[in-house]
């Protein structure tokens, strides 16, 4: 096992398996961020073009919750997508206070090769694994952090 702890078998079981989630976590966070990166984005810039390109148009409180960003943090980054003319602010027709965030044509003529290139780089990190396994391992983790008391 990884870890020296000396407890019980089920606290070792525990504290591997963690370990071993959590450095595959970060291999796969560190092989994702440098593609993205390599491409001239952030990951937040990414995760908000992409966003955008498959959902839709959303306001900023809508995609902080789905990027997991604070909305103090995504304002910045939006700020930038519409410097970069990536993204367009829109207000929202029925609330006067709130602004929808759209994909500009060249927000959406840019993410497309930018995904697919992520998507790529996944599905060559995710090989490894067979359909079964790999809906195993989606259940697994979504329990995981459902069930977590935060």
């Amino acid at each position: 096992m990884s870890t020296h702890y000396k407890g019980s078998p089920r606290e070792n079981l525990v504290l591997d398996t963690y370990i071993k989630f959590s450095r595959a976590n970060n291999t796969l966070n560190n092989i994702m961020r440098r593609n993205i990166e390599d491409q001239g984005n952030t990951l937040s810039q990414f995760g908000v073009l992409e966003i955008l390109a498959h959902i839709g148009p959303l306001s900023v409180k809508d995609i902080s919750q789905k990027i997991l960003l604070t909305t103090s943090n995504l304002v910045t980054v939006i700020d930038n997508l519409v410097k970069q003319e990536m993204v367009l602010r829109v207000p929202c027709e029925h609330d006067r206070r709130s602004v929808i965030i759209h994909l500009s044509p060249k927000g959406a003529e840019t993410i497309q090769p930018i995904f697919r290139n992520h998507l790529d780089e996944l599905m060559q990190c995710f090989s490894t694994f067979d359909d079964t396994q790999l809906k195993t391992l989606g259940s697994l983790s979504k329990d995981l952090g459902l069930n977590q008391n935060t």
